[in-house]
């Protein structure tokens, strides 16, 4: 099986670059010419094969602050996600604060960099750049604009990686700032860590809350129609029928027909309400209501196929809102959709840190074996009449969870770790789960009781932890990481 989407944010989404070389007149001429050829021979190569956006910038070298705010206006202008400012010898001290602190740019990342000296043989000091670099990162402390230094040689592979990865971060940056989080009912009752301070997210991430009653989302559900923002948006019962028959391939289904009917029109009425209202990620308030016999939906399915199909890049369990803005996140870094699990053993125990929900599985990201189940019948009182849920085990592999809090003075943390799960550490257990081993499991729990980091995390499915703590340099949160 295989994820698709018809979002723009997997890794194939290229940046927008701004590439500005800078230098003064003095120092080795061909000091500075070296490494801009080098840069320019990156530039083409990844412009040529889509690594940076086709609208990319490249002009030639500047030296002086009025250049340089008409090239921050041409950055503007081209929507830029990331400006690296190339030191190919001592810059300018007014370069890099008139592009950084351009109205329009200001908060766009910016890249410092410059290569290491250059050795021509004749015992010169060739270029000074690095000394520009702190120069200039002593400048953007001062007055509280993130930046971000970066030293080496752009011909190498290990700085190309490198620059790869801050793209990716980067884009993610600028793709959140776009999010619109439907949340459809508030959290149940105790469940305090999943409602977000609105403020501190569009604050820091860019994130815009809009709630939808359930009451609504039901009469969604029951008239195949929605309304909203962007106008409306309808199903019809011949399409819940063919997303039944899609939910079914190429998985074990147990469940009745009444309840994976239930199911596929479940997702219909989200997919018609995120339509209608422009939503990129959304938190449902999955139980207690839905779980009444006079509705008995179990939301988990439905929501899950959501990710597979990537109408939205995140969706909460329990109204869980921060974590659906992880999840988006996630799926930003990655390109595949991220999980919303739980802490669900004691974290200090042993190597093996365990994490699962009760059946939000996602078809397409399962090892073998995946099935449309009922939820395990212990979780709910004895009753086994609630599904459809998707149990089973990720597909094995490194993953990255990330949990979000805030301090007592408003401070948002993220804590993110990597862990891999394979056969060896599958529990077995009656939900969807990704069963890690982690070796560092005691300070895992620490970090958790230390800080106060909720029970609710995303899981992504690859080794972010880098990406991750490059946002949170960006934008100002507090990075805890177990490893480190």
């Amino acid at each position: 099986m295989h994820y698709t989407t018809h979002m723009p944010y997997d890794r194939a989404s290229a940046p927008r670059v701004g590439l500005v070389t800078t230098a003064i007149d003095a120092f080795s001429a061909e000091g500075k010419a070296q490494t801009e050829r080098k840069w320019s021979a990156l530039f083409h190569a990844w412009r040529e094969a889509g690594v940076i956006h086709a609208d990319s910038l490249m002009p030639p070298r500047i030296s002086g602050p009025h250049q340089a705010l008409a090239i921050a206006d041409d950055c503007a202008r081209a929507l830029v996600d990331v400006i690296i400012i190339v030191n190919s010898a001592f810059p300018n001290g007014h370069v890099f604060p008139t592009i950084a602190l351009h109205p329009h740019l200001q908060h766009t990342p910016v890249i410092l960099t410059a290569e290491y000296e250059a050795e021509l043989g004749d015992r010169e000091w060739t270029t000074n750049a690095w000394c520009g670099v702190i120069m200039n990162n002593a400048v953007a402390r001062r007055v509280g604009r993130p930046v971000r230094p970066l030293a080496g040689d752009p011909a190498s592979a290990e700085f190309q990686h490198t620059l790869k990865m801050l793209f990716n971060s980067y884009r993610a940056v600028a793709q959140l700032r776009r999010e619109v989080l439907g949340r459809f009912g508030d959290a149940p009752g105790g469940f305090h860590s999943a409602t977000m301070d609105q403020y501190a997210f569009l604050r820091t991430f860019g994130v815009r809350l809009e709630t939808v009653d359930l009451l609504a989302l039901m009469s969604t559900y029951h008239s195949g129609k929605a309304t909203g923002y962007c106008g409306e948006a309808t199903f019809t019962d011949e399409e819940v029928t063919a997303t039944m028959a899609a939910m079914r391939e190429q998985r074990v289904c147990q469940v009745s027909e009444a309840h994976l009917r239930n199911g596929a029109r479940f997702y219909h009425a989200l997919k018609a309400q995120i339509d209608a209202q422009g939503f990129t990620s959304i938190a449902v308030k999955c139980w207690p209501e839905l779980l009444a016999p006079e509705v008995n939906i179990a939301a988990c399915f439905p929501m899950s196929w959501l990710l597979t199909n990537g109408v939205v890049r995140g969706v909460g369990c329990e109204a869980d809102c921060p974590t659906a803005v992880l999840q988006s996140l996630g799926a930003l870094l990655t390109g595949a959709p991220a999980a919303c699990l739980d802490f669900v053993n004691h974290t200090g125990r042993c190597p093996i840190v365990e994490l699962g929900h009760c059946g939000v599985g996602i078809a397409g990201q399962m090892g073998e074996g995946e099935a449309i189940a009922y939820k395990s019948p212990d979780r709910q009182g004895g009753d086994p009449q609630h599904a459809p849920a998707l149990i089973g085990q990720f597909a094995y592999g490194p993953k990255t969870g990330m949990a979000i809090t805030q301090t007592a003075s408003g401070q948002l943390q993220l804590l993110a770790f990597t862990g891999e799960n394979c056969p060896d550490t599958a529990q077995g257990k009656l939900y969807c789960a990704a069963d890690l081993h982690f070796p560092a499991y005691q300070q895992l729990d620490r970090l958790i009781l230390q800080h106060g980091f909720p029970h609710h995390l995303a899981v992504a499915m690859a080794d972010i932890t880098q990406e991750v703590k490059e946002v949170c340099d960006f934008l100002g949160i507090q990075y805890a990481n177990p490893m480190a």
